[in-house]
């Protein structure tokens, strides 16, 4: 497996790939963090933070997504904001902490989720997927490119959204594909 390095941005939720999130950069190294990115036109990782958990890389979880800007703006606090995409999940192999606290990791990328058609007795998910965005223009509008045919990207989605432990998520994130997740979905909101 190759390693690429990359640099880290922890943060309590999660983005999975084809997923959008927007981001408020305030702190110094991550300003750092994004103009290098942006100068070589390339992304870094988002990945979860567990405060109650102490593993291998202190609080912050081994799977992760690399992500990419798509938008910067300037917020109405006169601060940075970006929207990035997830491209692709990694794993981490090791941490290393820069003088300005910047954490960069090495990673090796895994295979993301496959495409799946949606079955008709899925399909509720993806209607009620589809309420929240209705319901949260904020939501609808990052996430202009729907793949509700795709029960993979649905899930993936879902995934972001719910109020999962850190460990859950972690989980889910391991498997080859989103069948673990879909049984979980239709467990937690059955028809």
């Amino acid at each position: 497996m190759q390693s690429t390095q990359i640099a880290l941005f922890p943060l309590p939720s999660h983005i999975l790939p084809s997923g959008r999130l927007p981001l408020r950069i305030i702190e110094a190294r991550y300003i750092r963090m994004i103009k290098e990115s942006a100068k070589a036109m390339t992304g870094f990782g988002i990945v979860m933070i567990e405060p109650n958990q102490d593993g291998p890389f202190e609080h912050i979880s081994p799977i992760g997504t690399f992500v990419k800007i798509i938008d910067f703006y300037t917020l109405d606090d006169g601060f940075l904001g970006i929207n990035v995409e997830g491209i692709k999940r990694f794993i981490i192999d090791d941490i290393m902490t820069e003088s300005d606290g910047l954490k960069t990791a090495n990673v090796h990328y895994i295979t993301n989720w496959p495409d799946q058609q949606i079955t008709p007795k899925e399909y509720y998910l993806a209607a009620k997927l589809e309420e929240i965005y209705v319901q949260h223009a904020d939501i609808n509008q990052l996430n202009s490119l729907k793949e509700m045919e795709n029960i993979s990207w649905v899930s993936q989605r879902w995934l972001e959204l719910l109020p999962l432990s850190v460990t859950e998520k972690q989980l889910l994130l391991q498997q080859p594909d989103c069948n673990s997740t879909v049984a979980i979905l239709k467990e937690l909101m059955p028809i």
